[in-house]
């Protein structure tokens, strides 16, 4: 239960950097949103702690900064799966690598209050 929540306030999230980063853009209704949220959530569940374990020292170097890079690259890594998949009318448009890394920002924030409310007490 709380996956599915997490995913779908994850999918809010996404919806609220569509309307804040004009670079951000899903195709596809609300669907697309789902959908990244739900193949970040996995890739955060496989890939993040490897990512963060090989990266360490960059981590540690730069203060947790480079947390966003990592946060940015899984965003990417997301919309191409999104793309790969090829379900008929989802996609996730990005303009640049700062609004990645803007995106990364803001989802980071947002995860932190999801994971602050949903926290077992």
């Amino acid at each position: 239960m709380r996956a599915i929540l997490t995913i779908l306030a994850n999918a809010v999230a996404l919806l609220i950097i569509s309307r804040l980063l004009s670079g951000f853009v899903f195709e596809g209704g609300y669907l697309a949103p789902i959908l990244v949220a739900a193949i970040l959530s996995i890739l955060n569940f496989i890939l993040k702690p490897v990512i963060k374990l090989l990266s360490f020292p960059l981590i540690f170097i730069t203060g947790g900064l480079f947390l966003i890079v990592i946060n940015a690259f899984l965003i990417y890594l997301s919309s191409y799966l999104l793309r790969v998949m090829d379900i008929s009318g989802t996609a996730l448009h990005v303009e640049s690598i700062l609004t990645y890394v803007f995106a990364a920002i803001i989802l980071g924030v947002a995860n932190w209050l999801i994971h602050w409310f949903l926290k077992d007490n």
